[in-house]
């Protein structure tokens, strides 16, 4: 799926902020996005603005169509424009709806008096809609591609991602996800990319994307979503906070949000609120610090509730111009259990890190007392991570900082999340943040060029506990190209495979990936779904040669960046502030991670790329069943027998290798098909020839 248009900005417009153009007549300029911002018509050499009464929904619907942004969202009067801020446009549009770019439309001379700089248009654009619903915010998800309309796949649709769908659709937020072709089918193609938001994203193109190795996708799995509606009367929104059901309370009255005031604000209210908004039950009633206070309008000043109502309007509310006749009336503030999150940080990726959980407002940490495996798969279960490969313990990915939440974690791993397992209560703890846990998931993902230099060899990607080969297979060198740039080996690559016949036996994961000049990342690329045995022929292999070198101290990357890997130390995880990993770590390896909230995460954590491997992971596992695609899926791990004997030849599969010795002799890798990893660590997981 591509997501952007690039276009070069006609030399002299002196426009440096993010913007989007067609080719040579409109743009929109200072959005949050490249479908949205200002309206800008290039006319005699000069970008000038529009004014809001010479523009209407007709016009903005031709712009989002010729920007191939999908179909207008919004448009609305910008008043951004002081004096000097550059030419004003003269003409006014006759847009029809229906043109194919705003060349096309008629223009006059305005009726009404000349435009000035008081008064511009903003537009929004939108590349998603819902359809085949009862209301315009329910329905299928349907994402526009280059001027084509298809289904999203519901792969790995999730509640967080649907959030973010309904809050940039103006729909609220999302009540619930049903599956089962619920909408009806669609009849276009069905985009199998995956969105991976944490719900507080803007829009979705905010959210990290993948493509890469997904599954085939029909119309019945399609993605569908049912939000809670635009904003009515009494409708309330939290604000400031780290997730949707925290944070200070707005109301919606006369079609404008506004603040809530109070003085005796407390649970009673809080619950009624964290009700409302379908957050669950409420944990705590605040009110915000003097920095986090709002300074818009007022919508209610005084709030009491009996604490079994429905939502806020069943309450006794006073209107802004009541006084209060005792008492200083303060924003209030609501944290309901919703609120909770988990992540991993200062990882290799969203899939490997440092366990952290968002309660009460905070994020905390989690000590790594009885920490095992079934802990971890319940983390990676939440994330959609898949499986987990290896519980890690004493501060693998670096201490944290603040809060430690949660202790004593005793979960059976078929919880749904990490706070209904057994531990000790929240806060409570015998820890410092030198025994902070760590979680490594089957759905850790990486990328290198197996070489000496790092940026030369065979490409190699890892997933599910395996480095595997990429075939060559529908493979151009704009492909190689990208991986280039993705490891920062420079800006261009040039594929090379061997004309030397011989039976591939190790693990192949990729065929057909095809990389487009708008994919800004191999993650985003289209490929074959993830098989075992890819490719058979070595001749198959890619092998890729860039055109830079990577820096002395090496690097790994992934979808969150770079990491670099320092030589010289014995420790298979290294922490150096933002200089991480990898013990006499030799590769350049890309790993998956998000690009918008965690990018100045420090990566260190990487299980090691050479050298030997040490740490407090609690168990090893094997993979014992393979699905129809030769992977195992996540679920079905389970642990080493903690009597293992010594790898014989004949045992070590690809995820073994001859560095065994150094994880005291000990294996579970029975067979080449296996997903085995030693006991105790994860020795092989950046070191497979």
């Amino acid at each position: 799926m591509r997501w952007e248009v690039g276009m070069e900005v006609p030399e002299g417009s002196g426009n440096s902020q993010v913007s989007l153009v067609a080719p040579g007549f409109v743009q929109l300029v200072g959005g949050d996005s490249p479908c949205s911002g200002s309206v800008e018509i290039y006319d005699r050499n000069q970008w000038k603005a529009v004014c809001h009464s010479h523009f209407g929904a007709k016009a903005a619907e031709v712009v989002c169509r010729e920007l191939q942004c999908g179909t207008a969202l919004s448009v609305h009067g910008a008043a951004q424009l002081g004096e000097g801020a550059g030419p004003v446009w003269d003409r006014e549009l006759q847009c029809v709806g229906n043109e194919s770019a705003l060349s096309f439309c008629p223009t006059e001379t305005p009726k009404d008096k000349a435009c000035t700089h008081s008064n511009g248009t903003h537009v929004t654009c939108t590349r998603f809609r819902l359809v085949n619903g009862s209301t315009a915010c329910e329905g299928r998800v349907e994402v526009e591609v280059l001027g084509t309309w298809g289904t999203l796949c519901a792969s790995r649709w999730d509640l967080s991602d649907a959030h973010v769908l309904c809050r940039h659709l103006g729909c609220g937020f999302a009540e619930s996800i049903p599956g089962g072709g619920h909408f009806g089918r669609g009849t276009g193609p069905v985009w199998r990319d995956s969105f991976h938001c944490d719900g507080t994203e803007a829009h979705l193109g905010q959210c990290l994307v993948t493509a890469l190795g997904a599954s085939p996708c029909s119309q019945k799995n399609a993605a569908a979503v049912i939000c809670s509606g635009p904003a009515h009367h009494m409708s309330v929104r939290l604000v400031g906070g780290g997730s949707r059901c925290d944070g200070r309370v707005e109301v919606f009255q006369h079609g404008t949000w506004g603040r809530v005031l109070d003085e005796q604000w407390d649970m009673q209210e809080a619950s009624v609120g964290c009700r409302q908004l379908q957050c669950g039950e409420a944990e705590a009633a605040y009110t915000p610090v003097r920095a986090e206070r709002g300074r818009g309008p007022v919508g209610l000043r005084g709030v009491r509730c009996a604490g079994h109502e429905a939502d806020l309007s069943h309450c006794n509310t006073s209107l802004p111009e009541s006084m209060p006749t005792e008492g200083i009336m303060e924003d209030v503030g609501v944290v309901c259990q919703g609120s909770r999150r988990v992540r991993l940080g200062d990882g290799a990726g969203l899939c490997a890190g440092r366990g952290e959980i968002y309660y009460q407002g905070r994020w905390g940490t989690i000590c790594d007392d009885a920490w095992d495996l079934a802990d971890a798969a319940v983390v990676c279960h939440q994330l959609g991570c898949g499986g987990a490969l290896e519980a890690a313990g004493s501060a693998r990915f670096g201490e944290g900082s603040g809060q430690i939440w949660l202790d004593g974690v005793n979960c059976s791993g078929a919880e749904a999340a990490l706070w209904d397992c057994p531990a000790k209560a929240w806060g409570q703890h015998n820890c410092r943040h030198k025994e902070d846990a760590g979680v490594i998931c089957s759905e850790f993902m990486a990328l290198r060029l197996e070489n000496s230099d790092g940026c030369s060899g065979r490409l190699q990607v890892f997933y599910n506990g395996i480095w595997g080969s990429v075939c060559s297979n529908s493979m151009t060198d704009e492909t190689a190209s990208l991986v280039c740039k993705q490891l920062s080996c420079g800006d261009r690559g040039y594929l090379k495979t061997t004309s030397r016949y011989a039976k591939l036996t190790r693990t192949s994961w990729l065929d057909h990936v095809e990389c487009g000049k708008s994919n800004s990342s191999f993650w985003q690329c289209p490929s074959a779904p993830w098989h075992l045995q890819s490719c058979d022929d070595r001749r198959e292999e890619a092998h890729i040669t860039c055109n830079g070198k990577s820096e002395p101290s090496r690097q790994m990357s992934s979808p969150l960046g770079v990491v670099k890997c320092r030589e010289g130390t014995r420790r298979g995880f290294d922490f150096p502030e933002l200089d991480p990993v990898a013990a006499g770590g030799t590769k350049v390896t890309s790993v998956l991670r998000a690009t918008h909230v965690h990018q100045q995460q420090s990566t260190a954590g990487l299980p090691s790329a050479s050298g030997g491997c040490r740490g407090n992971s609690r168990q090893g596992l094997r993979g014992d069943h393979a699905g129809l695609s030769g992977v195992p899926p996540p679920g079905t791990v389970s642990c080493c027998s903690v009597n293992q004997g010594p790898c014989r030849a004949e045992h070590l599969g690809p995820s073994c290798s001859a560095m065994w010795e150094e994880c005291m002799g000990t294996c579970c890798c029975p067979d080449p098909g296996s997903m085995g990893m030693r006991r105790g660590q994860l020795c092989s997981l950046l070191h497979d020839p």
